[in-house]
């Protein structure tokens, strides 16, 4: 197996609704998720693939995943055909336009398999995501834990986090209808309790706010520092009377140790 940048474009991550059986084998997979933590399962791929990292570890609104990509000289049928060889029983299949999915749970975590037609029409490309079930409980309360911290009625719109490189990063896009200085209070006094110091904080003078897109009534950023970390959030509050929270938190991992 061997691993040749530049990496070919991946297909696009299809999530459990691509299937009610797919989403239901992954439910029933939760349920009997093991109490222990388990290493994360390796998938083989077809001899000669060509293989690529598209992220250490990343957690998509909750679900802990490892992510590649691979490209094969052989087409898709053939390449799913190795797949569905390989990969072990039960497992669930479908289809999306020209994409073959393969499913099957593996103890705590849920191994998924994408297979399509290469970009120039020849061979096949694709990707295999690794869910690591059982930590998307945890990441669900790391969600519940913003909601409380946040204003009432806030909703979490979406949390992604990345580990790359000894560096654990975050992204959080939260919505409610309250005013920004309180969104920027509370949310200075959350990112206190973690260890973070406001070092700045600005708003963009009438010339830059009248050209942003969304045409917000009151904007302001804030900037953080702590020990090996930082973190910047824009408040924005349009018209409707809606606010957009967007959050980013960078974490060097031997600061967390």
């Amino acid at each position: 197996m061997q691993h040749c940048p530049p990496a070919p474009r991946p297909p696009r991550l299809r999530g459990t609704r691509a299937s009610p059986c797919l989403a239901l084998t992954l439910a029933l997979a939760l349920g009997a998720a093991a109490s222990a933590q388990a290493p994360w399962p390796e998938v083989a791929l077809p001899a000669q693939a060509r293989s690529y990292d598209i992220g250490q570890q990343l957690d998509m609104n909750g679900l802990p995943m490892r992510l590649t990509g691979f490209a094969t000289e052989t087409g898709p049928e053939q390449t799913t055909a190795w797949f569905r060889r390989t990969l072990g029983q039960p497992l669930v299949e479908d289809r999306l336009g020209q994409q073959r999915i393969l499913g099957r749970a593996d103890g705590e975590h849920y191994i998924t398999v994408q297979v399509e037609p290469g970009a120039d029409g020849t061979g096949s490309r694709g990707m295999v995501a690794l869910t690591h079930l059982r930590g998307a409980l945890q990441q669900q309360e790391t969600i519940a834990r913003w909601r409380r911290l946040l204003p009432a009625g806030t909703d979490i719109a979406s949390h992604l986090r990345t580990w790359d490189n000894g560096k654990l990063a975050n992204h959080l896009v939260a919505l409610n209808r309250h005013s920004e200085q309180l969104n920027a209070q509370r949310l200075t006094a959350a990112l206190s309790e973690q260890g973070y110091e406001i070092e700045r904080e600005f708003s963009p003078d009438a010339d830059t706010a009248a050209r942003l897109p969304a045409a917000p009534t009151g904007s302001v950023t804030l900037l953080f520092r702590g020990p090996g970390k930082e973190a910047m959030a824009t408040i924005t509050r349009d018209a409707q009377g809606r606010t957009s929270i967007v959050l980013l938190t960078s974490v060097q991992m031997e600061s967390m140790r």
